[in-house]
């Protein structure tokens, strides 16, 4: 294995770690704050931090109409709706859930594909996609199947983050057919169309900063927003598409520990259950992946 895929490995690994436990964060981080304020103070902090590239970026490439609507349009599915979507979900749902839902988004994308871009899906692809999709389809109900006395915000918090991933899965998709268009302007575009769209709420929110906020604002703003994105797109750029995808499922990994340690939620069979056939579904789609060297 040379230097450049051994820091590749890293750089995602590092991603699986940084956007693992994010959702325990963003969950911890609302008993101080509002999902839209949370949002406007990370946009605004990630963008301040890339302001200045940008702009030379921007005069360096000088992108035409057509490719400024296909930035503004990628962005917003990218930023204020998926991250909108998601915030909200965590609010109402818990961490572990969250995090489970949101690793199927690679299979989405296999069958997103397959329906959109007519690619060609594998028997085990089909299998496993199945089997995805009825863990996520039992991780959503869980609350029923638990009897909670109040199940109401659960499931709508499920349902949320899933409806967040498929903004990220249509995202994904149309960067395949967008694929002249510059990452790092896309990832600026995001924070400033994030900003722009989540103002508004911002200020019906009118909710007070606290400075118990502030360590998981800036977490997800350096952190998640920054380091993370440039060590996926460092990583996504040196090894195989479809090998990079398998970091993604590392995730719960760390976000399941987390959420137990810093948020007493609870494991239980019924999430046993249907994250057994999440991660059995990815794993029989990786199955298609050659042998590396």
């Amino acid at each position: 294995m040379n230097k450049e895929r051994k820091l590749a490995y890293l750089a995602l690994l590092a991603t699986a770690i940084l956007w693992g436990i994010a959702p325990p964060i963003i969950k911890y981080t609302f008993s101080f704050i509002t999902p839209f304020s949370f949002l406007f103070y990370r946009f605004l902090i990630a963008f301040g931090l890339v302001f200045f590239p940008f702009i030379l970026r921007l005069k360096k490439f000088k992108p035409g109409k057509k490719d400024l609507g296909s930035y503004f349009f990628l962005a917003f599915l990218c930023a204020p709706l998926n991250l909108g979507l998601l915030f909200l979900g965590i609010q109402r749902t818990t961490a572990i859930d969250a995090s489970l839902i949101s690793i199927i988004s690679p299979v989405l994308i296999i069958l997103g594909g397959a329906f959109f871009l007519k690619e060609q899906v594998t028997k085990n692809e089909r299998i496993g996609i199945g089997l995805a999709l009825s863990g996520t389809f039992l991780t959503i109900i869980q609350p029923m199947l638990e009897r909670k006395a109040d199940i109401g915000p659960n499931i709508i918090g499920n349902l949320l983050v899933l409806l967040g991933t498929f903004s990220w899965v249509v995202f994904s998709l149309l960067i395949k057919k967008k694929h002249r268009l510059d990452p790092f302007l896309l990832t600026c575009f995001s924070y400033l169309v994030g900003l722009i769209c989540v103002f508004p709420f911002f200020l019906i929110e009118k909710a007070s900063l606290s400075s118990l906020a502030l360590p998981g604002i800036l977490y997800m703003a350096i952190f998640c927003s920054v380091f993370a994105n440039f060590f996926y797109v460092f990583g996504f750029s040196k090894i195989e598409a479809s090998e990079a995808t398998v970091f993604t499922y590392l995730q719960p990994v760390f976000s399941v520990p987390l959420s137990v340690l810093l948020l007493n939620e609870k494991i239980t069979p019924a999430f046993v259950f249907g994250a057994t056939l999440i991660m059995l579904g990815v794993f029989i789609c990786e199955l298609r992946l050659p042998a590396r060297h």
